[in-house]
């Protein structure tokens, strides 16, 4: 396994130790699996941006979107059990509507 070298304030290498000692695990341990971890998390928000961006050029390119309102007008008829179609999907320009100020 390859090995890494980490250099940290030693206010850090203090709070390193107290944690892990009061996880019950090594400081080793607690920064392998603290890297781990945001490793995981910076790899889920890039999918997660990937996916927002490929979307909205999906929109972008007139792929069908629900105009919010008349959407949630639809969950709420479901939600007190009343019989609701869905409405139709339209592309985006149909949905916005501009205010004036």
């Amino acid at each position: 396994m390859p090995t890494v070298s980490v250099k940290l304030t030693p206010t850090t290498k203090e709070q390193l130790d107290r944690v892990a000692a009061s996880l019950g695990t090594s400081p080793h341990a607690l920064m392998v699996s603290a890297i781990e971890s945001t490793l995981d998390a910076q790899e889920a928000h890039q999918s997660f941006i990937a996916r927002a961006l490929a979307s909205r050029r999906q929109i972008d390119q007139g792929a069908l979107v629900q105009d919010g309102p008349a959407f949630a007008n639809y969950l709420r008829a479901k939600v007190r059990g009343e019989s609701a179609s869905r409405p139709a999907g339209a592309v985006l320009s149909e949905c916005v509507t501009t205010q004036q100020p």
